[in-house]
């Protein structure tokens, strides 16, 4: 991963903390917003729900484990 893709990723991840601050115990929902954020040219609606969730487990344990 490229310098740029990799902030483009870390700022996503940070966008995703403020979703999972408003609902800490909508994990289907944070999924789902997960998927829709972390998209790519390749893979337009994102990596689907099971990537996606490990993608919210990594945001929640280290860019935003207070919430």
């Amino acid at each position: 991963m490229h310098g740029k893709e990799r902030g483009k990723a870390v700022d996503r991840g940070r966008n995703q903390c403020s979703s999972v601050k408003s609902r800490p115990d909508d994990r289907a929902r944070l999924v789902k917003l997960t998927q829709q954020r972390f998209s790519s040219a390749s893979h337009p609606y994102g990596y689907g729900a099971e990537k996606s969730g490990r993608v919210l487990d990594v945001v929640r344990k280290y860019l935003c484990p207070d919430f």
